[in-house]
């Protein structure tokens, strides 16, 4: 299990919706993945510091933000 699925679990989906301002359906996909859009990576969105918030420290930014490098990395290789 991802660092970002377990910190969602954590969370729940709607309360992470209503810090976010997006629906639960979205948040489900990133816990479904395993990982933040990619938006997070481009520094246009700040997610994973709602979920350090939301956890209360117990799982990082910094931490969210390499799972979901390694991630998009994965993916974006796979589709070369």
């Amino acid at each position: 299990m991802s660092t970002v699925t377990s910190a969602i679990e954590h969370i729940g989906l709607t309360p992470l919706a209503r810090k976010t301002g997006l629906y639960p359906s979205a948040v489900q996909k990133w816990r479904d993945q395993g990982y933040l859009p990619q938006t997070e990576l481009a520094g246009l969105t700040h997610y994973a510091r709602d979920i350090e918030a939301l956890c209360e420290g117990k799982f990082t930014a910094s931490q969210l933000l390499a799972d979901t490098r390694k991630a998009w990395e994965k993916r974006l290789s796979r589709a070369i």
